[in-house]
């Protein structure tokens, strides 16, 4: 390839290891100003979306490379009135496989080049993270940056900044991890070949038309948070949003029959950014509890649960409208009334799917106070392993009371020792709550577990706002694990609320955390929201859960061999999620944390929904060019070269016969 496209592939490097963000694209309000309100129009498009492709610019690409320009052009139009009904039943067309590094039919040098001449010089050549730490990457190889992103490796700020790079390189493949043996050997292993640094829409456009022409893997990545990894694919072309930083908040936003406060949010804007904004202009924001999740993106295409869901509904509920190119290259608007099947989809969907989502508009609220309130409890002398399970119990059996109230639950249950556990408040939010009120919220709980025995001091803090709740309750979280994964289960409210029924929950979470599991739980139940249209693709499950519980699988030594990983993920998958699965028949998961092994992910991730979701993705994208794991339609493809219970991104995406 060009000396042009390693040199840009080294600067990012740089950058990353050097602990420095990507500044904000140039158009477009930085994160955390504030812009008037409009004059009862919706929101115009930002400035970087404005920058779009057109024909006159292709024909002027043409006149350069007549060979080669046709790999830039734009698919057949797809129009909001295109009927799916029949959508279902075509199987994606097209060759067997996408094309692969090495492949006779990869694209050219001259054809790579004229891409990256038509996106500005956007185009990165990847380079792995961890590759200054190895002996066969020269070109970046340098020891105090390798030992800058061993240090980091943890920090989910490391990855976002990296245009390749993944928060869980488990299913990356493990082929370049940090190390203090050189000698190693680091390849691509799961990671694209090339990312397109996209700061304004014509590069998405490009990089679309490109992908879709010659055939070649694509994938979208923003921040990387996902548990699946659905942001990487050996061999690919990913378009990295992260720079998309633009923001506009409008106090009183009037659009679509909706009348009140709003962000506009380009699809680089992550949570703690939004957040920061929202107090700045005397809001609440809805967004993670994760700080770098980013909210366009997988966020709201996986429905997202918030602190705030108690309140006031998922992340997806919020979305007035959003823009997307679409697989054909084209910029649209979803909304109620633009793209109607489109805006349903999009809302809770999954992502890496029917677009790439450039910005979108989002439902804001009034200030609000929040109360939180911590302690731990633990087994020992006065607290038998039995009574422990009796105090968790007793917290479930207030689920519903507390999100009724409008309370929020974050909590950890976790073995610290042979038969010893321990369950820790991270924190107990009282959204819109004043200290007295969550006080008497608590008391009956708090009663129960003085009942049973169970001495607790609880640490009550009133904050006067939601963004000094956030940054007093959730610190940075941990990524980068290498060998365990995750899988989680929706519990609906009869699972608490029935005596027999918790029983039986508790006793299916017990085992799975006495096995050697760690429990991430919520107490949540998205609220009914009349303010907001919540007829959208979130799973149904969400709508009657008063229970999310993420399963930890077993620890493994980070030297855990390929066959391990497999053995553990089997054991969590086929027992341990297999028993939170049959006390909760009907139900489903989250997809964005989520067992990439789910036996039925399309009941368990979409629902009642799913075969409406899979006719609109063969209609927006009949020819199969978004792919990710567990996405709807991925039961269409396979990767060469996997083990049984560890599927990695590290092989050639191939359609099924």
């Amino acid at each position: 390839m060009s000396p042009s496209l390693w040199s840009s592939a080294a600067t990012v490097a740089v950058l990353a290891l050097a602990g420095l963000q990507f500044p904000p694209a140039a158009a477009g309000a930085s994160v955390g100003s504030v812009s008037p309100p409009p004059s009862g129009a919706c929101a115009g498009k930002f400035a970087f979306e404005s920058a779009e492709l057109t024909d006159a610019a292709l024909a002027d690409i043409g006149a350069k490379d007549s060979t080669n320009a046709p790999l830039l052009s734009f698919g057949d139009d797809i129009s909001d009135s295109d009927s799916d009904s029949d959508s279902a039943a075509r199987p994606p067309s097209g060759p067997a496989c996408k094309v692969f590094p090495g492949d006779a039919a990869w694209p050219s040098t001259q054809a790579w080049n004229l891409f990256n001449t038509s996106l500005g010089g956007a185009l990165i050549k990847t380079v792995p993270l961890a590759a200054p730490c190895y002996d066969n990457w020269p070109q970046v190889r340098n020891a105090a940056q390798c030992q800058y992103v061993t240090d980091h490796w943890a920090d989910p700020h490391l990855h976002v900044g990296d245009p390749s790079s993944t928060q869980w390189p488990l299913f990356e493949g493990r082929t370049c991890l940090p190390t203090d043996d050189p000698t190693q050997n680091c390849t691509l292993g799961g990671y694209a070949a090339y990312s397109v640094a996209v700061t304004k829409v014509s590069q998405i456009q490009l990089a679309l038309n490109f992908a879709r022409n010659t055939n070649v893997r694509l994938v979208v990545k923003n921040t990387g948070h996902d548990f699946a990894d659905k942001s990487i694919g050996a061999g690919a072309l990913s378009i990295w949003t992260h720079k998309l930083k633009d923001l506009n908040f409008f106090s009183d936003y009037r659009c679509k029959g909706y009348k009140g406060p709003a962000f506009q949010l380009g699809a680089g804007v992550e949570t703690e950014e939004v957040y920061r904004a929202a107090e700045l202009s005397g809001v609440t924001a809805v967004g993670g509890e994760c700080r770098t999740v980013g909210i366009a993106g997988g966020y709201i295409a996986g429905g997202g649960h918030s602190p705030m869901s108690t309140l006031v509904g998922m992340g997806a509920d919020q979305v007035i409208s959003l823009q997307v190119v679409l697989p054909n290259g084209k910029l649209v608007t979803a909304s109620e009334d633009s793209y109607p099947d489109l805006y349903w989809a999009l809302r809770g969907g999954g992502g890496s799917t029917y677009g790439v989502v450039t910005s979108v508009v989002v439902k804001a609220y009034p200030k609000i106070p929040v109360t939180t309130m911590t302690f731990s409890f633990l087994t020992g002398p006065n607290v038998t392993l039995d009574t422990f399970w009796a105090g968790v119990g007793a917290y479930m059996s207030h689920f519903d009371r507390f999100t009724s109230a409008g309370a929020y639950g974050y909590f950890l249950v976790v073995g610290i020792g042979p038969g010893q556990y321990l369950f820790n408040f991270m924190p107990f939010w009282g959204g819109n709550m004043t200290a007295p009120q969550l006080t008497t919220l608590v008391a009956p709980f708090l009663g129960d577990l003085a009942g049973l025995g169970i001495a607790v001091t609880p640490n009550i803090t009133e904050y006067s706002s939601y963004y000094q709740a956030f940054n007093g309750s959730f610190g940075p979280e941990q990524v980068g694990a290498s060998v365990g994964h995750a899988g989680s289960r929706l519990f609906p409210r009869d699972n608490f609320a029935v005596p027999a029924k918790r029983a039986a929950t508790l006793a299916a979470v017990r085992y799975a955390i006495e096995a050697g599991g760690t429990l991430v739980g919520y107490n949540i139940r998205p609220a009914a929201n009349a303010a907001v249209n919540q007829a959208n693709s979130v799973n149904p499950a969400w709508r009657d859960a008063t229970g999310f519980f993420i399963l930890g699988g077993p620890s493994l030594p980070v030297t855990a061999t390929d066959a391990e990983i497999a053995n553990a993920a089997h054991t969590m998958t086929t027992d341990w999620l297999k028993r939170w699965r049959d006390v909760s028949p009907g139900s489903g998961a989250y997809m964005s944390e989520g067992d990439i092994n789910e036996p039925d992910f399309q009941q368990a991730f979409y629902g009642s929904y799913y075969p409406r979701l899979y006719a609109l993705k063969k209609k927006y994208d009949p020819t199969g060019l978004f792919y990710a794991p567990t996405a709807v339609g991925s039961e269409d493809w396979y990767i060469t070269g996997q083990i049984p219970y560890y599927p990695t991104q590290n092989g050639k995406l191939c359609r099924k016969p």
